[in-house]
Protein backbone atom coordinates (compact mmCIF):
# COMPACT_ATOMS: atom_id res chain seq x y z
CA UNK A 1 0.00 0.00 0.00
CA UNK A 2 2.88 2.33 0.95
CA UNK A 3 3.97 2.36 -2.61
CA UNK A 4 0.79 3.80 -4.23
CA UNK A 5 1.32 6.23 -1.90
CA UNK A 6 4.55 7.16 -2.68
CA UNK A 7 3.98 7.37 -6.85
CA UNK A 8 0.81 9.15 -5.95
CA UNK A 9 2.54 11.69 -4.00
CA UNK A 10 5.60 11.59 -6.82
CA UNK A 11 2.70 12.57 -9.55
CA UNK A 12 1.00 14.82 -7.59
CA UNK A 13 4.79 16.54 -6.56
CA UNK A 14 5.54 16.97 -10.16
CA UNK A 15 1.63 17.78 -11.06
CA UNK A 16 1.91 20.89 -9.09
CA UNK A 17 6.05 21.71 -10.07
CA UNK A 18 4.51 21.72 -13.50
CA UNK A 19 0.98 23.84 -12.25
CA UNK A 20 3.50 26.22 -10.58
CA UNK A 21 5.91 26.71 -13.08
CA UNK A 22 3.20 26.91 -15.84
CA UNK A 23 0.94 29.54 -13.77
CA UNK A 24 3.60 31.70 -12.58
CA UNK A 25 5.20 32.15 -15.83
CA UNK A 26 1.78 32.71 -17.11
CA UNK A 27 0.81 35.22 -14.26
CA UNK A 28 4.71 36.66 -14.67
CA UNK A 29 3.87 37.90 -18.18
CA UNK A 30 -0.07 38.98 -17.80
CA UNK A 31 1.32 41.16 -15.10
CA UNK A 32 4.51 42.19 -17.56
CA UNK A 33 1.99 43.13 -20.14
CA UNK A 34 -0.58 44.80 -17.94
CA UNK A 35 2.34 46.56 -16.41
CA UNK A 36 3.86 47.94 -19.90
CA UNK A 37 0.26 48.57 -21.09
CA UNK A 38 -0.01 50.57 -18.13
CA UNK A 39 3.26 52.46 -19.06
CA UNK A 40 2.12 53.74 -22.42
CA UNK A 41 -1.08 55.21 -21.48
CA UNK A 42 0.33 56.83 -18.68
CA UNK A 43 2.55 58.65 -21.46
CA UNK A 44 0.58 59.46 -23.58
CA UNK A 45 -1.54 60.94 -21.07
CA UNK A 46 1.45 62.80 -19.56
CA UNK A 47 2.12 63.72 -23.38
CA UNK A 48 -1.13 65.48 -24.22
CA UNK A 49 -1.29 67.13 -20.40
CA UNK A 50 2.09 68.93 -21.33
CA UNK A 51 0.63 70.31 -24.46
CA UNK A 52 -0.67 73.82 -24.08
CA UNK A 53 -4.65 73.53 -24.94
CA UNK A 54 -5.57 76.03 -27.96
CA UNK A 55 -6.77 79.06 -26.75
CA UNK A 56 -9.77 80.30 -29.12
CA UNK A 57 -12.20 83.50 -29.19
CA UNK A 58 -15.49 83.78 -27.72
CA UNK A 59 -17.89 84.49 -30.42
CA UNK A 60 -20.11 88.14 -29.30
CA UNK A 61 -23.48 87.69 -28.28
CA UNK A 62 -26.50 89.80 -28.30
CA UNK A 63 -26.05 90.94 -25.08
CA UNK A 64 -22.50 91.51 -25.06
CA UNK A 65 -21.51 94.82 -24.30
CA UNK A 66 -17.46 96.38 -24.08
CA UNK A 67 -15.52 95.74 -20.92
CA UNK A 68 -14.58 99.47 -20.88
CA UNK A 69 -16.96 101.69 -22.13
CA UNK A 70 -20.13 99.49 -21.49
CA UNK A 71 -21.79 99.67 -24.78
CA UNK A 72 -23.15 97.07 -26.95
CA UNK A 73 -20.72 95.54 -29.14
CA UNK A 74 -22.55 96.19 -32.30
CA UNK A 75 -20.77 96.50 -35.10
CA UNK A 76 -18.19 93.22 -35.04
CA UNK A 77 -15.75 94.29 -37.87
CA UNK A 78 -14.21 96.59 -35.27
CA UNK A 79 -14.34 94.48 -32.15
CA UNK A 80 -11.49 92.75 -29.91
CA UNK A 81 -10.65 90.23 -27.13
CA UNK A 82 -9.07 88.88 -24.58
CA UNK A 83 -8.75 85.99 -22.70
CA UNK A 84 -7.40 85.73 -19.49
CA UNK A 85 -5.07 83.34 -18.15
CA UNK A 86 -8.42 82.17 -16.16
CA UNK A 87 -10.25 81.65 -19.43
CA UNK A 88 -12.30 84.35 -19.10
CA UNK A 89 -13.10 86.57 -22.27
CA UNK A 90 -12.96 90.09 -21.99
CA UNK A 91 -14.74 92.11 -24.90
CA UNK A 92 -14.22 95.08 -26.84
CA UNK A 93 -16.53 97.05 -29.55
CA UNK A 94 -13.30 99.03 -30.81
CA UNK A 95 -9.98 98.42 -30.47
CA UNK A 96 -9.27 101.81 -28.52
CA UNK A 97 -11.43 100.46 -25.56
CA UNK A 98 -9.17 97.57 -25.50
CA UNK A 99 -6.27 99.80 -25.62
CA UNK A 100 -7.52 101.85 -22.76
CA UNK A 101 -8.74 99.37 -20.46
CA UNK A 102 -5.24 97.94 -20.55
CA UNK A 103 -3.65 101.21 -20.02
CA UNK A 104 -5.88 101.41 -16.84
CA UNK A 105 -5.38 97.73 -15.83
CA UNK A 106 -1.51 96.71 -17.11
CA UNK A 107 -1.92 93.55 -14.48
CA UNK A 108 -4.37 91.84 -16.43
CA UNK A 109 -3.28 88.30 -16.94
CA UNK A 110 -3.36 87.92 -20.95
CA UNK A 111 -3.54 84.35 -23.03
CA UNK A 112 -4.26 85.70 -25.89
CA UNK A 113 -5.18 88.45 -27.94
CA UNK A 114 -7.82 88.43 -31.01
CA UNK A 115 -9.24 90.67 -33.43
CA UNK A 116 -11.89 90.55 -35.99
CA UNK A 117 -10.58 91.56 -39.31
CA UNK A 118 -12.42 94.25 -40.94
CA UNK A 119 -13.01 92.86 -44.45
CA UNK A 120 -14.27 89.21 -43.44
CA UNK A 121 -15.38 89.83 -39.76
CA UNK A 122 -13.66 86.77 -38.72
CA UNK A 123 -11.66 86.27 -35.60
CA UNK A 124 -7.55 86.65 -36.38
CA UNK A 125 -4.93 86.02 -33.10
CA UNK A 126 -3.75 89.52 -32.65
CA UNK A 127 0.16 88.42 -32.79
CA UNK A 128 -0.08 87.87 -36.35
CA UNK A 129 -2.14 90.59 -37.38
CA UNK A 130 -1.42 93.82 -39.08
CA UNK A 131 -3.49 97.01 -38.07
CA UNK A 132 -4.20 100.29 -39.56
CA UNK A 133 -5.24 103.65 -37.48
CA UNK A 134 -6.02 106.54 -38.94
CA UNK A 135 -8.30 109.59 -37.84
CA UNK A 136 -10.25 108.74 -40.88
CA UNK A 137 -11.59 104.87 -39.56
CA UNK A 138 -15.14 105.61 -38.02
CA UNK A 139 -15.37 103.14 -35.17
CA UNK A 140 -17.56 102.97 -32.55
CA UNK A 141 -15.63 104.87 -29.71
CA UNK A 142 -13.40 106.91 -32.43
CA UNK A 143 -10.19 104.58 -31.85
CA UNK A 144 -9.76 104.41 -35.90
CA UNK A 145 -8.24 101.11 -35.33
CA UNK A 146 -8.55 98.11 -37.88
CA UNK A 147 -7.14 95.05 -38.21
CA UNK A 148 -6.11 92.71 -41.27
CA UNK A 149 -4.78 89.22 -41.20
CA UNK A 150 -2.63 89.83 -44.67
CA UNK A 151 0.25 92.87 -44.07
CA UNK A 152 -0.67 93.75 -47.64
CA UNK A 153 -4.59 94.40 -46.90
CA UNK A 154 -3.40 96.47 -44.19
CA UNK A 155 -0.96 98.29 -46.21
CA UNK A 156 -3.78 99.02 -48.87
CA UNK A 157 -5.93 100.46 -46.36
CA UNK A 158 -3.59 102.64 -44.62
CA UNK A 159 -3.55 104.63 -48.06
CA UNK A 160 -7.15 104.54 -48.60
CA UNK A 161 -7.65 106.28 -45.06
CA UNK A 162 -4.28 108.17 -45.25
CA UNK A 163 -3.38 106.23 -42.04
CA UNK A 164 -0.19 104.40 -40.62
CA UNK A 165 0.01 100.64 -40.38
CA UNK A 166 1.06 99.22 -37.04
CA UNK A 167 1.93 95.59 -36.11
CA UNK A 168 0.67 94.14 -32.70
CA UNK A 169 3.83 94.97 -30.54
CA UNK A 170 3.26 98.65 -31.48
CA UNK A 171 -0.90 98.71 -30.75
CA UNK A 172 0.10 97.14 -27.78
CA UNK A 173 2.73 99.75 -26.16
CA UNK A 174 0.41 102.59 -27.48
Amino acid sequence: MKQPIIVFHRRGAEFSQRFAERFSLRSFARSLRLCGELLLVLLALSFTACGAPEIKPVEIAAEDVCAHCKMAISEKQFASEFITTDGDAVKFDDIGCMQDYLKEKPDSKIAAHFFVEYDTKQWIKGNGASFVKSKEITSPMGGGIIAFQDKAKAEAAATKYKGKTLNFEELTKQ
